[in-house]
């Protein structure tokens, strides 16, 4: 049983400064994907934001060029614009981005164990941006990383510490697992739903028909609130999700939005293979890129809200593909015409079925939004905590 530690009053006084060549050892190996012999690639696109798990992976044949490689209980660090704060543990044979570094706990100096927490702290996090060079693209140099300083508690303790922080992600883990199995449920659910047997009998309409385009830019400086698609968090504003601000300065070419307004991002993303569409709910005005295209519902709230469900549901992901025009994956972008998106088919149902089923289907978002802020709980303890040690 772990020993009560009072984070509310940790002791410092006999902890000892290590550099981080100390700390950790920097594996260097360096093979060709073809000739690795392993079965899986990380990239940092596989690796979550704040996430000491990788839950996605690919393959060698994905990549060409040197790639690190990595071993069971490395920790794949992303060197390459820090501010995502990347960093998960290996728990196979694989190979890594180069655009990482593969850092091996000095278990003489740290507890393999606490080792992944100590990087996600923002001592260290904040350190690494700081030391990043470079503009569009910053990155960490080992010369620059090896020495720096960190304080460090007595290895004595720093197993109670690592038990904690452990626990704490088996409630996260848990929680998480719950999330999953809820959202198949809640996939097959919306599935019935939106697309029930009788939807045959529908009318079919073309999306110009529902909707208008927006075609409102910036140019009298309405707002200054650039906002971006996620897949996970919808529009949102830029600097919020990326930390910083990417959008250019001058913002008179941006489309304005406003409440219930939609955006299609012809970014291709992890369950997102057509691009992502969905609706400003957070803000009542912002900005897009005029890459986006934007559209307005011409019917009323509960078709804006039934769409809204359609489309992330990936309904028009098929025909998406279908006008998306030859060389379209250039720079992730599908290469969808406006003419042609607005041509796409989409079902109307009937106003009596959507008053009956837009209601089921904001309960299920509720319910997820719950267990979603329990999970968001339990990681905002455990940040807590390990910012309280380090």
């Amino acid at each position: 049983m772990t020993q009560n530690i009072d984070l509310n009053y940790l002791d410092k006084s006999t902890w000892e400064t290590f550099k981080f060549e100390e700390i950790a050892h920097k594996v260097s190996k360096t093979v060709k994907p073809d000739e690795a012999l392993v079965d899986i690639y990380i990239g940092l696109e596989h690796i979550d934001t704040n996430d000491i798990h990788i839950r996605r992976k690919g393959v060698p044949a994905d990549v060409k060029g040197g790639k690190l490689r990595c071993y069971p209980g490395d920790i794949i660090f992303g060197k390459r614009r820090a501010y995502q704060r990347k960093a998960a543990i290996v728990d196979f044979h694989g190979i890594c981005s180069a655009h990482a570094f593969v850092f091996r706990a000095n278990s003489e100096v740290i507890d393999p164990k606490l080792f992944p927490f100590f990087l996600h702290s923002d001592q260290f996090m904040h350190r690494m941006v700081d030391i990043s060079v470079g503009g569009l693209s910053p990155t960490i140099n080992w010369g620059d990383l090896k020495q720096q300083e960190f304080l460090l508690p007595p290895k004595d303790h720093q197993a109670q510490l690592a038990e904690l922080l452990w626990a704490m992600d088996e409630v996260v883990e848990r929680e998480n697992e719950v999330l999953k199995h809820f959202n198949i449920l809640k996939k097959s659910k919306q599935k019935k739903l939106l697309l029930p047997e009788i939807s045959d009998k529908w009318e079919s309409i073309k999306l110009h028909q529902g909707f208008d385009k927006i075609t409102k830019k910036n140019k009298e400086n309405l707002s200054d609130n650039v906002l971006t698609i996620s897949a996970s968090q919808g529009l949102i504003n830029q600097e919020e999700y990326f930390k910083r601000q990417v959008a250019s300065k001058n913002l008179s070419n941006y489309y304005v939005l406003e409440t219930n307004d939609f955006a299609y991002n012809k970014s291709y993303s992890n369950g997102y293979p057509a691009g992502a569409i969905k609706v400003l709910n957070k803000y009542k005005i912002g900005l897009v890129s005029p890459l986006y295209i934007c559209f307005r519902s011409k019917l009323n709230e509960h078709y804006n809200s039934y769409y809204e469900y359609l489309f992330d549901y990936g309904y028009l992901n098929k025909q998406i593909l279908s006008i998306a025009k030859e060389g379209a994956r250039n720079h992730g972008l599908l290469n969808v015409a406006s003419s042609d998106f607005f041509n796409l088919k989409i079902p109307k149902p009937t106003q009596e079925y959507l008053d009956r089923i837009v209601p089921i289907l904001r309960t299920l978002d509720a319910i997820q939004g719950s267990i979603e802020s329990k999970i968001s709980s339990s990681k905002a303890l455990q940040k807590s905590i390990i910012n309280q040690v380090f």
